[in-house]
């Protein structure tokens, strides 16, 4: 099957005397579907990530795609790891990891060091993680895809019972020529599987390349999202990740003995990743977070600590 293909919506042939009916409903057919959204909320069976433990920002909804893009070392893989992490040691159910940024053996040790806040866990720990994560993770080990074929992998995970699939990046899928329309399609029918499978998936982007008024780190705006318009337009959440490197860059200092002035001191008080929520279909809030990293590459809001394996 071609790429082009997959979705083969262009090519259908609808007869419009039987299909003309299909799929219209009266509005009390969705009655009991409204009481249910009613009394429990848009977030019910949602998951609360690290980033918002009180459900009041941004949460992993079920039926929902989400778009998170950044700059080359923004932690953008890094935080989509650790989201992943803590989605498994919640005990919210199976993960799907499509990376092809990473060796899978890169991937999971990564992950063990998140989920012992530690980049030393010992030899005892990485076996009970292995274990925690044997019946709850599904990776892939390529490092570039075609749309089909990542299609085809998100709806694999699904059909096996993960509920939170991350394809980490986009860019590693070819689409033939730039195409835009496929773009747009492949985005499509990741909406419609997670749909159908009642889960969440999280796409991966670059932000664009280009010059800036505010320097070489800027905060990304929706249009820096490479690719088509496709890409925010069919998504139901858009996020983008920023790295504070100036507060990176003043930290290295200070560990080599420099004092930094008042000013200085409150920049290293700042956050050291911002999540900026761009667009939230389903709630009102579209704002900043800001998420302080350990060394070990795990992630927490101010004043309180990341989720470890008990």
């Amino acid at each position: 099957m071609h790429d082009s293909e997959f979705m083969q919506l262009a090519d259908l042939e609808v007869n419009t005397q039987v299909e003309q009916m299909a799929n219209l409903f009266s509005p009390s057919e969705f009655l009991g579907r409204l009481n249910t959204l009613a009394s429990n909320g848009r977030n019910m069976g949602a998951f609360r990530p690290f980033w918002d433990q009180w459900g009041d920002r941004f949460v992993i909804r079920p039926k929902e795609l989400s778009i998170v893009f950044g700059s080359r070392g923004s932690y953008k893989s890094t935080v989509v790891n650790y989201l992943i992490a803590d989605w498994i040691m919640s005990g919210a159910g199976k993960a799907g990891l499509i990376s092809y940024e990473m060796e899978p053996e890169d991937l999971l040790l990564l992950l063990i060091e998140q989920m012992a806040n530690s980049v030393n866990p010992t030899s005892d720990f990485r076996q009970r993680a292995m274990s925690v994560v044997e019946d709850k993770l599904l990776m892939v080990d390529e490092m570039v895809d075609s749309p089909h074929s990542a299609i085809a992998k998100i709806n694999a995970t699904l059909e096996i019972g993960c509920k939170l699939v991350v394809l980490d990046c986009l860019q590693r899928v070819n689409m033939p020529d730039n195409n835009i329309n496929l773009e747009r399609e492949f985005v499509v029918e990741i909406t419609n599987l997670v749909r159908r499978h009642s889960a969440h998936c999280i796409v991966v982007h670059h932000s664009r390349k280009g010059s800036h008024h505010d320097g070489d780190n800027p905060m990304p705006v929706v249009d820096d999202l490479k690719g088509s318009g496709g890409l925010a337009d069919n998504a139901h959440n858009v996020m983008s990740i920023w790295s504070n490197k100036k507060k990176k860059a003043l930290a290295f200092k200070v560990e080599n003995g420099y004092q930094p002035d008042e000013e200085e001191q409150k920049l290293l008080e700042m956050p050291d990743v911002l999540l900026d929520i761009k667009k939230q279909r389903k709630h009102s809030f579209e704002g900043r977070i800001g998420l302080w990293r350990t060394e070990a590459r795990a992630f927490h809001r101010k004043g309180a600590t990341p989720r470890c394996l008990a």
